[in-house]
């Protein structure tokens, strides 16, 4: 849990702790773990309300739960993750579970969909991209029907070489 923690500050995340536990022993915990926000005495149908409130001021939420009482909050999280020793109604409730419950997965979760949004973003400007120089140039009697039948093809072929990317 360390690692994985030093490693979403590293990624800019504010991480918190969201804890049944007495504030002290969740301040403690939090502590040895490198530091992060506390809410600590919520009961286990408060959590799902607490991530509401997150949400409410602008924070996008992903939660990590293993257990019953998270169930609540793994739905209402923008991204839930269970571990897979968890009870089975976390892993229903989860976006994701972690199967080898190792907590660096995590971490990998987030760069990849960080990688694929970007990903995302660089083939939807390609595409307008294309659009906005060669249709013109087509209509305009620019372009031989040649090109045109060429240059289309080439266009899904950078869309698609652009998103095999994110597997390496």
């Amino acid at each position: 849990a360390k690692d994985l923690i030093a490693q979403l500050k590293a990624r800019g995340k504010q991480v918190t702790l969201l804890s049944g536990d007495l504030h002290v022993v969740a301040e403690r915990v939090a502590e040895q773990l490198g530091g992060m926000q506390v809410i600590a005495e919520v009961l286990p149908e408060d959590k799902n309300q607490k991530i509401r409130e997150l949400q409410q001021s602008g924070h996008q939420v992903a939660m990590i739960g293993d257990g019953i009482n998270d169930a609540p909050a793994l739905v209402r999280a923008d991204v839930g993750i269970a571990l897979g020793s968890g009870t089975d109604v976390s892993m229903e409730s989860a976006d994701i579970v972690l199967m080898n419950n190792e907590l660096l997965a995590v971490d990998t979760a987030v760069a990849l969909s960080d990688r694929t949004l970007r990903t995302i973003k660089q083939n939807i400007a390609s595409s307008i991209a294309y659009n906005i120089i060669m249709v013109p140039l087509a209509v305009a009697g620019m372009l031989t029907p040649l090109i045109a039948a060429i240059t289309m093809p080439l266009s899904s072929l950078v869309v698609i070489g652009n998103a095999a990317r994110i597997r390496s």
